[in-house]
């Protein structure tokens, strides 16, 4: 099925606005006039006369839009010059301008000009009709096609700050979601590092005298460590500057989550891995994973003291991703201030999933999430 083009492809500017305004402005005045010169010999005022009032009234919408005030000072003039001529219908041009000032202008400036065009209208029912009951019937059929037009305006403009303000909120919203974003991955790939590189760092400090050989191990780690994040740090940039960028592509699971427990300094704390036997995981949901268990390992380094940590990853029948990482160090909440966990309750939230951390009962810190399975991950289920 062919797809169907909109009537008008491409926005109009204001100067083609102009230009249908002012080919509507000469219509009715066209219009207007034509009916005045056809009003039969026995009104009260040669039909003559009334042509420059209805040129009066009905041209100066054409600039409306661009000067909505002045166009309506003119349209209110000759609609109080309409009953002198006999001419009956100037509320219509006078309803036209109206609605651009309610559209336009602000909202005190719109109200006045309302105010006025109420005024003019029903004096000139007053004067141009020959009893009380014709003036009435004229002004109940008049106030409400002004009062339409200047609602209609006043509507639109409020829609159109509504939404403008929408968008705003919408961009600021993208831009505070972005900031967290890098926050999250500068937290991401410098925390780790760092803190492998300080508890090395203070190894070799203390066995430098009496183990040159482990002081030698340590700092080697920690140059190849600082190597590979101070990498990371380039494709983080990288992808910063370019956001058709690549960063590397996300890590492949479960390797990615091997290479962070044998950087784990083994006399410290003790790391047991545990994933499902043929889980693998790659795209976003492996991001979300690896990001995870770094941090929380970051946290045991950080905050648990020598002891042991679990790393479990698998499948349960519910058919979700769980993840837990639980030590049994010195447990208690980590240090306010810290930005980990609340980047990886975030993370876990914005891709769909659950997040929980906190002291357990019988001493140590758990980090659990509950992801949605990814459909192309392979894994058998607990």
């Amino acid at each position: 099925m062919a797809e169907r083009r909109p009537l008008i492809v491409r926005r109009l500017r204001p100067g083609h606005w102009v230009a249908v305004d002012a080919f509507a402005a000469v219509a009715l005045a066209a219009g207007f006039s034509a009916a005045a010169v056809l009003v039969p010999e026995s009104a009260r005022v040669p039909s003559y006369a009334v042509v420059p009032v209805v040129a009066l009234a009905c041209l100066p919408p054409a600039l409306r839009r661009r000067w909505p005030v002045p166009v309506c000072a003119l349209v209110l003039v000759a609609a109080a010059l309409a009953p002198l001529a006999g001419w009956e219908e100037a509320f219509v041009p006078l309803a036209v301008a109206l609605h651009a000032v309610a559209l336009l202008e602000a909202r005190r400036t719109a109200v006045a000009a309302l105010v006025a065009a109420l005024a003019v209208t029903a004096a000139g029912a007053a004067v141009g009709s020959p009893s009380w009951a014709e003036a009435a019937s004229a002004c109940a059929f008049a106030w409400p096609v002004l009062a339409l037009a200047w609602t209609i305006g006043l509507a639109v403009r409020e829609q159109r700050a509504s939404a403008a303000q929408a968008v705003a909120r919408s961009a600021q919203a993208a831009a505070t979601a972005e900031r967290l974003r890098m926050a999250r991955d500068v937290h991401d790939v410098v925390a780790h590092s760092m803190a492998l590189i300080s508890m090395r760092a203070g190894i070799a400090n203390h066995v430098a005298a009496t183990h040159p050989e482990e002081a030698g191990e340590a700092l080697s780690i920690i140059e190849e460590t600082s190597r590979k994040a101070l990498a990371d740090l380039r494709d983080l940039l990288g992808l910063l500057r370019d956001a058709s960028g690549d960063q590397g592509g996300p890590p492949h699971l479960p390797d990615s989550l091997r290479e962070l427990v044998a950087a784990i300094p083994d006399g410290d704390v003790r790391v047991e891995l545990d994933v499902d036997p043929g889980l693998t995981l790659d795209g976003e949901a492996a991001l979300v994973v690896h990001r995870l268990v770094q941090e929380s390992l970051t946290n045991v380094l950080k905050h648990a003291g020598p002891g042991r940590c679990r790393v479990a990853v698998g499948v349960r029948a519910a058919g979700g991703l769980v993840v837990e990482v639980v030590d049994d160090g010195r447990g208690g909440v980590p240090r306010q201030g810290g930005h980990g966990l609340a980047g990886l309750r975030e993370r876990v939230i914005l891709y769909g999933g659950t997040f929980s951390a906190g002291p357990e009962p019988a001493g140590g810190f758990a980090v659990r999430a509950r992801l949605p399975l990814p459909g192309g991950s392979r894994a058998g289920e607990r």
